[in-house]
């Protein structure tokens, strides 16, 4: 089975492991600051997304940027990664 037909499982972005990749699904969050905070940083649905580091904050590589969040923000980012 080849990567392009794995099965994909959506989870948040405080679930994922180091090193895993994805694709954003959605934004989760009834706050509308965390919202507009991760929209400005140019977290969108359909974005690639790579997680770098989870402690002492959630490291995330966008593009060729990196971003650093709280577990809040984290856990409100949805990610869609291939199935484990």
């Amino acid at each position: 089975m080849t990567s392009e037909h794995a099965e994909k499982i959506i989870l948040p972005l405080s679930k994922l492991h180091v090193k895993d990749k994805g694709v954003i699904a959605y934004l989760h969050t009834k706050n509308k600051n965390q919202v507009q905070k991760l929209m400005n940083i140019g977290v969108l649905p359909g974005m690639h997304i790579s997680l770098l580091q989870r402690f002492p904050s959630y490291v995330f590589a966008l593009g060729h940027s990196q971003f650093a969040v709280d577990k809040d923000l984290a856990e409100a980012i949805y990610v869609s990664v291939a199935k484990r």
